[in-house]
């Protein structure tokens, strides 16, 4: 008589001694083997890539979430804001105050998620190769009004040209003064106009 699809079905009990109460006992144990090698992979997989992480690797994880981060530099300066843009070896912050603030990877002695942030594994290869002495080549045809510090000064004026280790700054001064700054001792740049 077939059974009927409205009547419940009554559970099938086993007893001790039944052959399919060790076949089901030997499932369970196989599901929690499973789990417990499962989960000893992802910690695996989550330490391999933290060992493999690059500080580089971190700032495009964090540029990919868009959330907010403070970027502290071997001079001691922080910068909270957004990574909108990591290039071979900067990186730009918008900062909602002052705009966007360009930070050389050699500068950043420190980056801090936002409270509650998870850390970003950071194992992630970059795939641009733009530098920042491109960058500013490209930038200083704009001819726009920055700020640079360095570990000891900052100044500020018109970007006026870049080249390949120096730029040149027009400075906001009377006589408009111009100032060479070598290009791998800047701490940060602030793009204030453009």
């Amino acid at each position: 008589m077939p059974d009927d699809p409205d009547t419940p079905r009554r559970p099938i009990r086993l007893s001790p001694g039944d052959p399919l109460a060790a076949l089901t006992r030997w499932v369970a144990e196989g599901s929690a083997d499973h789990a417990a090698r499962s989960r000893a992979r992802q910690r695996w997989l989550e330490r391999q890539a933290e060992e493999e992480a690059t500080l580089v690797g971190s700032i495009v994880d964090l540029a990919e979430r868009g959330t907010a981060i403070a970027i502290t530099t071997t001079a001691g300066n922080r910068h909270p804001g957004v990574v909108v843009a990591v290039g071979s070896d900067f990186a730009i912050l918008r900062e909602p105050r002052l705009g966007d603030i360009v930070i050389r990877h050699d500068a950043i002695a420190m980056i801090r998620p936002a409270p509650g942030d998870t850390t970003p594994t950071g194992d992630r290869p970059l795939d641009v190769n733009l530098a920042l002495a491109d960058a500013l080549v490209e930038l200083s045809a704009e001819r726009p009004r920055i700020r640079v510090a360095t570990g000891s000064e900052e100044v500020t004026g018109e970007l006026r040209s870049a080249g390949y280790n120096v730029m040149t700054i027009h400075l906001d001064n009377a006589r408009r003064d111009s100032v060479h700054i070598a290009i791998d001792v800047i701490d940060h740049l602030v793009i204030l106009l453009r």
